[in-house]
């Protein structure tokens, strides 16, 4: 079962208290390649509390992936963290979501 902690998946935090725009824009300046992820999309067994679509970035040199996610325990808005993957985490966001980057 999917845990609705984003604090299991370690990395750290890029943006705290951020809009959803403001996350996405960050996403978009810091990664070639990113995709649409659809609020409760579940990755690496957490599932992503979001409020409407949004962009999920993989940094493919670096092994990050760039998540946004909203914590319903802290009322702090949209955060967006850096989250240490491995080559099938990269290949399972491929093949799961909607590629938006060119």
């Amino acid at each position: 079962m999917a845990s609705c902690c984003v604090n299991n998946l370690g990395g750290r935090v890029l943006l705290l208290g951020a809009t959803p725009d403001q996350a996405n824009d960050y996403v978009r300046k810091h990664c070639k390649e990113y995709y649409e992820v659809p609020p409760g999309f579940v990755f690496k067994d957490v599932r992503m509390l979001l409020k409407s679509p949004m962009l999920v970035g993989i940094q493919v040199r670096k092994q990050k992936v760039l998540l946004p996610f909203m914590k319903r325990c802290t009322g702090l808005g949209t955060i967006l963290y850096e989250i240490p993957a491995k080559e099938a985490d990269i290949d399972f966001i491929r093949k799961n979501l909607v590629k938006v980057s060119e």
